[in-house]
């Protein structure tokens, strides 16, 4: 039944409203659970599924939009944007008219609200309540029209376990969203891991394949590791060479007046010896031949679905998407070569004469690209997540590599906060659900992310964190989903989570059972 939380200047004069069901199906007589109180009207709003929110502008008051701006700054106050309401879907309700209230629609308009509807005079009567229900009820009914859905997946980077973890959650989501499946998203859209991932789940490989070929213990499926075979010592001579030009030029600047002689900016020539440690060609053969077994692309204009994979041009500092004009004739396994390459574990990839490097460089997920692109439901999983301490001093005791990897984690999800907020403020019937790593877990995820070491634990964590934050958010993402056509089921995942806290490690291979 649908619901609707009014936040009133006083005692409502109705209190009741038909709210129009789906096509073809009678109105439901729908009881206003209203409150004169802003912050149990943001509370409610939070703890408890509302479809849209009334809230009372009166503009001969004072500070006409004190109880707007009030439940506005309440929503922002929840962390979990998921929880918070739907901007498009609040409506405000204003009393008065005149000069006063063409001002109060001027500044409701800048606040982005879904609309506004005239509030009834209370003189009026019966007569004005009926025209002020008419008029509620064609608001309600426009408010809640779904447009047609068009879906994507946004999977960030994260290192090795990265994708461990992102093939954890969508193995959960396989098993939740009822009648809908990882591989029915209109777009995939991945960067470094979430690269990886994404170009395989769009070419259609079942999680249960990707989880048997990913697993390190398996000899015969897909090898992550980097090895000692593919070290860049190949770039030695190069690199030499390249010191000898930084030397140069460092002298002739000393000879020009440019640059002051220094003991230490001389010596800081020798940086030009060290390059990136690894090569990721031979992981990228892999990945090409794994695309052309038969049944897959390694184009992506073959694709059945939209697949954009993101690189960062080194020498432009630009973000490009591979899989878009003008670049989709590149093949995807050099697409998400680039992606994945990170400085100063990979090499750069060289690709139509420019160099490319890792996206999260540029972007941490594409979720502006997917909005642009028209989509209305947005999956994002991102585990590339700063591991927080409130020990002083926890991550000054460890490696210098360690921090490294925290700072570029906080850098790249401090950046997709503010992104995906301003973004989703400007875009409300734009519904978005991210499912990020537990602090808990981003312990786990720190520990080395280029490494295969910890495959079950991170597999079989991020399902079953999965499945409890659906569990525990179902009332409010349930409704989210079926807009979209889609069933939260959670019983299939909820028996696989007991099984593996009943087992011994290791555990993943149950999820394939």
């Amino acid at each position: 039944m649908p619901s609707v939380l009014y936040l009133a200047a006083a005692p409502p004069l109705l209190r009741h409203v038909d709210v129009p069901g789906p096509p073809g199906s009678p109105a439901v007589a729908t009881e206003l659970d209203w409150t004169t109180d802003v912050d149990a009207a943001v509370a409610r709003s939070i703890e408890t599924h509302v479809d849209v929110v009334l809230i009372d502008v009166v503009a001969s008051d004072p500070e006409p939009l004190r109880r707007v701006d009030g439940f506005l700054a309440g929503q922002r106050g929840e962390r979990d944007r998921e929880l918070r309401h739907r901007r498009d879907r609040i409506l405000a309700v204003v009393h008065g008219d005149g000069p006063a209230r063409e001002r109060t629609l001027y500044a409701l308009g800048e606040r982005r609200l879904g609309g506004w509807i005239r509030g009834p005079h209370e003189a009026g009567g019966d007569l004005a309540r009926r025209a002020h229900a008419a008029d509620l009820e064609k608001a309600l009914a426009a408010a809640l029209v779904v447009p047609a859905s068009k879906k994507a997946l946004c999977a960030a980077g994260g290192g090795i376990t990265g994708v461990y973890y992102e093939l954890g959650v969508l193995k959960c989501l396989e098993d939740t969203f009822g009648g809908f499946s990882v591989h029915d998203f209109d777009m995939f859209f991945g960067i470094s891991a979430g690269a990886i991932v994404s170009s395989l789940v769009a070419n259609g490989i079942e999680l249960d394949q990707l989880l048997v070929d990913l697993d390190p213990r398996n000899r015969s499926g897909v090898d992550l590791e980097l090895r000692l075979r593919e070290l860049t010592a190949g770039d030695l001579p190069g690199r030499f060479l390249s010191l000898w030009q930084h030397a140069r030029d460092y002298r002739d600047r000393v000879r020009r007046g440019e640059e002051r002689f220094g003991l230490t900016s001389a010596l800081s020539q020798l940086a030009a010896l060290m390059g990136p440690f690894f090569r990721g060609d031979r992981k990228a053969e892999s990945l090409a031949d794994l695309l052309t077994e038969p049944g897959r692309t390694n184009d992506f204009r073959e694709l059945k679905r939209e697949l954009y994979i993101g690189a960062t041009d080194q020498d432009r500092r630009e973000h490009v998407l591979f899989g878009a004009e003008p670049f989709r004739h590149v093949p995807i396994h050099k697409a998400v070569q680039a992606s994945a390459a990170i400085h100063p574990f990979l090499a750069p990839v060289e690709i139509d004469g420019r160099h490319y490097t890792d996206g999260f460089v540029t972007r941490t997920t594409n979720i502006a690209a997917a909005v642009e692109r028209g989509s209305n439901l947005i999956v994002v999983v991102d585990p590339f997540l700063p591991y927080v301490s409130e020990q002083p001093g926890f991550h000054h005791k460890h490696s210098l590599f360690w921090v490294l990897v925290q700072d570029y984690k906080t850098v790249a999800f401090t950046r997709y906060e503010k992104v995906s907020n301003a973004l989703f403020e400007t875009h409300p019937g734009v519904a978005c659900i991210a499912f990020l790593p537990s602090n808990r877990m981003r312990r786990l995820l720190a520990s080395n992310p280029i490494s295969t070491g910890n495959f079950d634990p991170i597999v079989s964590h991020a399902y079953a964190s999965t499945y409890r934050r659906l569990e525990r958010q179902a009332y409010r993402l349930g409704p989210v989903l079926a807009d979209h056509g889609i069933e939260l089921r959670l019983d299939r995942a909820a028996k696989r989570v007991g099984i593996l806290d009943a087992l011994p490690a290791p555990r993943a291979a149950a999820l394939c059972a």
